[in-house]
């Protein structure tokens, strides 16, 4: 870096040439300048010939180290965009991935809009799930749930954010939860422990242990979920939830084990693997 002030342009121009040959997302520099300065691209190339504050540059630099470190741009920032809105996030919570909005999309797209219903996001996190469904349809009832007390603060932060005053309830899936809802929507824990030499290294080294190991293969949360479902959903109720790639066949056997009665459709993702599921019918809701 010269003596003279650093542009933007500059600045990224730098973080290139410092990530060059790593794993590490090249774009990561951008997003770390829009999140910062809540610019869109376009607005970031309008600065891009400005200079860059010394503070802020010392920043920039600090940042970059922390990204070849395989932090994620996300938790440096503390925020991301998802479903065309920003959250906070912390390495109290995962960091939402493409695959959760089209768990969203799905569940949109499954679900009459003209009907209030009753909603739990079941192991919430940062809340994006929950508050994405309650901006969506503003006439449903959406309870925010996550073992994780710490999490459960960053959801009211983004709730806030948001002008939302939702339900939050600190609970073991079930343990401090009554009545029954009409849908649970949930992106649980579901990788298996053995995976772990194969995991993305900055979600390995960075994000919560709690939100992404599940015992029994990576299928522990979903045998309790499938076991208790039929006594937590209303008549018709259903489940959403994200899976593992490789859980197609295993998590479809468990289901039958748990609850003969339940049906469930999957979703694949473009490269053909199943990423979601839809469970409902379960024993002791009725069904449709």
């Amino acid at each position: 870096m010269s003596s003279s002030p650093w542009t933007y342009f500059a600045a990224q121009r730098w973080a290139k040439d410092q990530l060059a040959g790593s794993d590490v997302d090249p774009h990561a520099p951008q997003f770390l300048l829009e999140q910062r300065h809540n610019w869109d691209t376009t607005h970031l190339l309008v600065h891009n010939r400005e200079a860059m504050p010394p503070a802020e540059a010392q920043w920039f630099r600090q940042a970059v180290a922390q990204l070849l470190d395989h932090v994620p741009a996300q938790y440096i920032t503390g925020m991301t965009n998802f479903y065309g809105r920003k959250f906070k996030v912390t390495p109290a919570v995962l960091i939402p991935e493409p695959e959760t909005a089209e768990l969203v999309d799905w569940v949109l797209a499954s679900t009459p809009a003209d009907r209030p219903l009753r909603v739990l996001d079941l192991g919430t996190g940062s809340g994006v799930i929950g508050i994405t469904l309650q901006l969506e349809r503003p006439q449903w009832s959406v309870t925010l749930s996550d073992i994780s007390p710490a999490a459960l603060a960053v959801a009211r932060t983004n709730m806030q954010r948001y002008h939302l005053d939702l339900s939050t309830v600190e609970s073991d899936l079930f343990d401090q939860l009554s009545g029954r809802y009409d849908l649970i929507v949930t992106n649980p824990p579901y990788i298996d422990r053995a995976d772990t030499a194969i995991m993305d290294q900055a979600v390995r080294d960075h994000e919560p242990a709690i939100a992404l190991f599940a015992d029994e293969q990576g299928l522990g949360f979903y045998h309790r979920l499938f076991k208790q479902a039929g006594t937590h959903l209303n008549v018709g109720g259903a489940i959403f939830g994200e899976t593992g790639y490789d859980q197609e066949e295993s998590i479809q056997e468990l289901l039958t084990k748990c609850d003969p009665k339940a049906r469930m459709t999957v979703r694949h993702d473009v490269a053909g693997k199943m990423r979601m599921v839809h469970v409902w019918d379960f024993s002791g809701t009725g069904g449709n």
